[in-house]
């Protein structure tokens, strides 16, 4: 399959452990099959003059996949909060001790397929975190921020399987480039509003919070 990678320069041969432990899913390569996607990222990552995005070819064959989304947004944000950690100390607290209740065993894995959650949009985790929001809010933020899926290259394997095709520069038009800075501010205008209902109005977030979710997979394993 091919896939793309948004950077500020030429990836010809992504390297094994070439990467940082605290992104997304760890320390690995990030691509996408969503080229509109890598134009984006690449645009964010680079600069006006060295944005690049990298095209490969991605042979699935004897790779063994994590789908994320195959096992509900608790694994997802369980993943993301054990790799990213949180600013927050209170968020930390409980975000480890999520991670230990739903995060799923990627040792075996040669690739890992989720939602993105750049810098930007960890603060929706943290809410969720923190009680501000629910898992199905969690889902709808990230859908609105249009971040994307993305596949992440985990093994030694994997990176034997990706070979790079060709690369090309970016120039976001500003029509893209609002809509992006739109997505944000709407995200940030739901959080704040959010979190003044809860501390003014006294408001109580309905569904599956991160309080509800350690609470239940405890009494499910008793």
């Amino acid at each position: 399959m091919r896939v793309f990678h948004g950077s500020d320069h030429e990836v010809r041969q992504p390297q094994y452990m070439g990467g940082k432990n605290d992104n997304d899913y760890g320390n690995g390569f990030y691509t996408t099959e969503y080229e509109d996607r890598a134009r984006s990222w690449a645009a964010l990552n680079g600069s006006p003059k060295n944005s690049i995005v990298n095209v490969y070819e991605l042979n699935m064959d004897s790779l063994k996949i994590l789908d994320l989304n195959e096992h509900g947004i608790l694994a997802w944000i369980a993943e993301v909060v054990a790799n990213r950690g949180m600013n927050q100390e209170a968020s930390g607290i409980v975000g480890k001790r999520l991670a230990s209740l739903y995060r799923m065993n990627t040792e075996d894995y040669d690739l890992i397929r989720g939602y993105r959650a750049d810098d930007s949009y960890t603060q929706v985790i943290e809410a969720f975190l923190l009680n501000q929001i629910n898992t199905y809010e969690v889902e709808r933020l990230f859908c609105k921020g249009n971040l994307g899926n993305q596949i992440f290259l985990k093994s030694e394997k994997a990176f034997e399987h990706i070979k790079w095709i060709d690369a090309y520069e970016v120039n976001l038009s500003e029509g893209d480039k609002k809509a992006d800075l739109y997505a944000r501010r709407e995200v940030n205008k739901f959080l704040t509003g959010r979190m003044k209902a809860i501390l003014i109005d006294g408001f109580e977030v309905p569904g599956i919070t991160a309080r509800y979710a350690i609470q239940d997979k405890k009494s499910e394993d008793r």
